[in-house]
């Protein structure tokens, strides 16, 4: 039996292993960074700014009841209440020209926000084409903050291939800080500190700061150093 010679392969030293893993590492940092690589998220608020925006809000109340239920009641002292809020005063209530049970609810409405501060001389009443049944419209206009609308889904949601955000992402969170923005002015400016306030708050950091450094021992405590 004739037995054929081989050479096993020669191995590769520890430095060379070392150094090709650096040019790979440099080659993926490279394509990371570049242009044409990948690309970092945006920011939902760069993608869908709060912006301050004016026109009117509008309230309707069903006037086919004849009159005011409790929760109408509720929900035009609350339409007030958001106008003050925004430091709206003009006020304009709108009911249909059929008369009737709507003209008895626009009068109990303007009673309602005449109980709430509202200046007689400060609601607007018009009278708009429609039937008895229609409903009354309580109206101001003011400021308000928005974002871009929603529901913005052009491409397939799976498609993660690229680390970019999808279209949509932030839409919903950007629309509810809008919504609950309670003025929407100090957007623009914000409002003028109260120097009244400032001196108390300062006031009370002084004594806080005062109770935290001294300490007070109990009248029976013995310190025996």
């Amino acid at each position: 039996m004739i037995f054929k010679s081989f050479k096993f392969p020669q191995l590769v030293s520890g430095p060379l292993i070392a150094l090709a893993a650096l040019s790979l590492g440099g080659c993926m940092a490279d394509q990371m960074f570049s242009d044409d690589g990948i690309r970092a998220n945006t920011h939902a608020s760069d993608n869908y700014p709060i912006t301050l925006a004016k026109g009117p809000q509008t309230l309707e109340i069903a006037s086919a009841g004849g009159t005011l239920n409790p929760d109408q009641v509720n929900a035009v002292k609350g339409f007030v209440n958001q106008a003050s809020q925004a430091g709206v005063t003009p006020m304009t209530v709108s009911r249909p020209s059929g008369g009737g049970a709507s003209a008895r609810v626009a009068s109990e409405v303007a009673s309602v926000m005449m109980s709430q501060g509202v200046p007689r001389n400060r609601v607007a009443f018009k009278i708009y084409p429609g039937p008895a049944s229609g409903s009354i419209r309580i109206s101001y206009i003011s400021s308000y903050a928005k974002t871009k609308a929603c529901g913005n889904w052009p491409t397939d949601f799976a498609d993660t291939n690229q680390n970019t955000s999808y279209e949509n992402l932030g839409c919903a969170v950007q629309a509810n800080i809008a919504a609950e923005i309670a003025n929407p002015e100090t957007l623009v400016a914000p409002p003028a500190s109260d120097l009244k306030n400032s001196a108390s708050a300062a006031a009370a950091i002084g004594r806080q700061s005062a109770a935290v450094n001294s300490v007070t021992l109990p009248s029976n405590y013995v310190y025996a150093p």
